[in-house]
């Protein structure tokens, strides 16, 4: 049980870039594509690193930042929209791809996630994976736990949403240049 806490902990620590862009994000009115997708995001990390754990080894860390083009591009895009429509057009011209850009953008910041993952899948013994499998779910389940909580409490102030709203480009954005810039805790 204490491994099951010990990947929980990790998982999370790792996830924090995640917390916050979906506090920016869901707090400015996106809580409809934000939430399936961190849920999609996440499954994806986990039983991608779940399949790949046992090739760990032969996964080239260091071209996982090149992941970090996603966010930016799509924080681009937020800012292109943000200047070409009104404000009162805004809450009513969400794309409906929104589900796949919230999708994108949880997947490329779980990078160092799903690394760390798939090494602990390949490092345990296979008798150790449920509790590894039990240590993500309940991570995923904090992490949205505290992610719908706190936007939950900032959204109730009009005022912080609409910051949140003008914010969230730009969390995209450092984000991705974040991932783009394949820090130490992108690789293993």
């Amino acid at each position: 049980m204490l491994f099951a806490l010990s990947v929980a902990l990790a998982y999370i620590l790792t996830n924090i870039d995640g917390l916050f862009a979906f506090l920016a994000l869901s707090s400015s009115g996106r809580q409809r594509a934000i939430l399936p997708g961190f849920l999609v995001a996440h499954a994806v990390v986990i039983a991608g690193s779940l399949l790949l754990g046992a090739g760990a080894n032969f996964l080239a860390p260091e071209t996982l930042g090149y992941l970090g083009i996603v966010p930016i591009v799509l924080g681009l895009w937020e800012l292109w929209k943000q200047r070409q429509t009104s404000a009162l057009d805004r809450t009513s011209s969400r794309s409906a791809n929104s589900l796949v850009g919230a999708t994108a953008i949880f997947l490329a910041l779980s990078t160092d996630t799903f690394v760390l993952l798939a090494a602990i899948f390949a490092d345990s013994r296979q008798d150790m994976d449920h509790f590894a499998l039990l240590g993500a779910f309940v991570a995923v389940a904090f992490l949205l736990f505290m992610g719908s909580t706190l936007s939950r409490g900032l959204s109730k102030n009009q005022g912080i949403g609409r910051f949140f709203e003008r914010l969230s480009p730009f969390v995209m954005i450092a984000a991705g240049i974040y991932i783009l810039l394949d820090t130490t805790t992108d690789i293993l």
